[in-house]
Formats: structure tokens, sequence, C-alpha cells
């Protein structure tokens, strides 16, 4: 048995389920339950946190599926780097992986599991010591800075392991994959908040920060600016989800003929949107890291 096959022996993993098919319930009760976990796991701070630069990427913790300063900080950026990785490795003849057999995918797994662990620890070690994420300023210096500095690594990797766990779950019991689960329902949340959100605009309190209240609220005033603005907002959300909806119904048919049966030919039904959204996500996730780390460098720097 080679090391690697050790190291993966040992490991947990979800077991996936006996019959070929699941029910559609089954897989629609695996795919909520998850998503309500991760919702909660986005609103769990981390312990010892003093301060949190990296709020002021909130914008891309959509794109990781994360949640900055809670403890899913990481989200999915681990597993997207550690499947790039591994992609390229593959890719390059560096690995000599035959994924066309029942073997060849068992070790691509095994090995994208160990790197997504290594990206886990790596990055949340990244996060910690180089300030992203670091105890209160008035500790430093002391040995209690240091334990809570180790103590906020553990809670990061704690909360990288079970998004890894989760998106095995949805993998083999729901729909899809947990990484697009997670950026959908990261994008489904910041619509409604952004849509219905009553508190009041930090830029304008006078008007709530909602598209939708903001609306009202200026059509009763008579800012007649302020509403163009919330409906052209509104109908160009609702253009784009239609867009992707009919595109993603699309089917583009390649003639095909078979040079051993002359006079036979068939059409095939290809999707339109055929790699989905995955190579957008590996992109922007992969960019997301760089400019994270760049950022926190030059910080340590």
């Amino acid at each position: 048995m080679s090391l690697l096959e050790k190291i993966t022996s040992v490991l947990p993993e979800v077991r996936g389920p006996q019959q070929k098919r699941l029910p559609f319930k089954e897989k629609l009760k695996w795919t909520l339950t998850i998503l309500v976990i991760f919702f909660v796991m986005g609103f769990i701070p981390l312990f010892g946190l003093g301060e949190n630069s990296l709020q002021r990427f909130e914008f891309l913790s959509i794109i990781l599926g994360a949640s900055f300063g809670s403890i899913i900080s990481l989200g999915i950026g681990p597993l997207v780097t550690a499947s790039i990785v591994l992609q390229l490795l593959s890719g390059t003849g560096i690995l000599n992986l035959d994924l066309t057999t029942m073997e060849g995918r068992k070790k691509f797994q095994g090995l994208q599991k160990i790197l997504a662990i290594f990206f886990v620890i790596f990055e949340a070690a990244i996060y910690v010591f180089m300030g992203g994420l670091a105890p209160s300023p008035s500790l430093a210096g002391t040995p209690v800075y240091t334990q809570l500095q180790f103590l906020l690594v553990f809670q990061l990797f704690l909360g990288g392991i079970l998004i890894m766990f989760m998106d095995e779950v949805i993998s083999k019991w729901g729909f899809g994959s947990g990484i697009s689960l997670f950026i959908a329902g990261g994008v489904a949340q910041q619509i409604f908040i952004t849509a219905f959100n009553f508190l009041p605009s930090p830029t304008n309190p006078d008007i709530a920060a909602g598209a939708i209240p903001a609306l009202f609220q200026s059509l009763s005033i008579g800012d007649a600016t302020t509403a163009a603005l919330q409906v052209a907002a509104l109908v160009s959300t609702i253009a784009v989800f239609l867009i992707c909806v009919y595109g993603q119904s699309m089917k583009v048919e390649i003639p095909l003929s078979f040079g051993r049966v002359r006079g036979y030919s068939m059409r095939w039904p290809l999707n339109f949107f055929y790699t989905s959204n995955i190579p957008v996500i590996l992109v922007a996730a992969l960019m997301a890291n760089i400019q994270l780390f760049a950022t926190l460098l030059a910080n340590w720097g």
C-alpha cells in the first residue's frame, strides 16, 4: 500500500447512498439542511477576535462563500485552491493520474482532500498571523495574545473542515455541488438584504438601505431620482435572473454522423451553459485569494 493510500484510508469521509438514484425529497432535505447549517455558521463569531481587517473585502465574501469574522471566514477558498492546483499538476503531466479508471479517480479525490486540508491550515495561519483576523491589539506582546492566535487558527481550521465535509454531503446526497450551493446561498442572502433591508442607509440616513423600502420612501417624499435608481436596480436584477434561467434551459443540438453506419445521423443535445458557473467560480476564487494574500503581505510588511 502506497503512502497516499495509507493517508486517505485514515481520513474521514461522507459515505455515499447505497441506492443509485435518491428520491427528490431526500436530496431536497439534505440540501436545505446543509444550507441552514451554512447560514447558522456564518453568524457564529470567532472567539477572541479583536481586529477584523478583512471587513473591507466584504464583496469578496460572496465569491468565496465566506463570512469574514465568523467560523467560516475561509469559505470555499481552500477547496477551490486545492482543485486548481491539482488540475494544473494533472493537466501538465506532473501527476500521472488516469481519471478514466476507478482507481485513478479515487487517487485524485484523495489527493484533493489532502490538499484541501493543507490549504485550510495554511490560509487559517495566513489570515491570523498576518493580521487579517487578529486578537485585540491591547493584548499584543503578552502570552494571551499568542494563545488567542492559535485559538483563532483552530476555529478557522474547524470551520474549513466542516465546509469540506458539507460539500461532500451535497455532492453525494444533495443537488449539484456544495461550492455552487454556498455561493448561490450567499448571493441570495445578499440580494434579500439589499432588497428588503429597512434599516437606515449609511450614506443617507433618511432613506432605508433596502431597494424596496427606499423606493416607497422616495416616492412618498417626491424624490424621483432616488426612486428611478431603485427601480433600475430591481429591474436589472430581475432581468439578469430571467436571462440566466432562460440560458440554462437552452440546448444546442450538435449533428452527428457515423462512418460505419452510412446514411444514419443524429443530433446530440448539449446545454447552452455547458460548463455552468464553475470556470467563473474557479477564476474568481483564485483572484480573490491572490488579492487577499497580497493585501495581508503588504500590511504585514
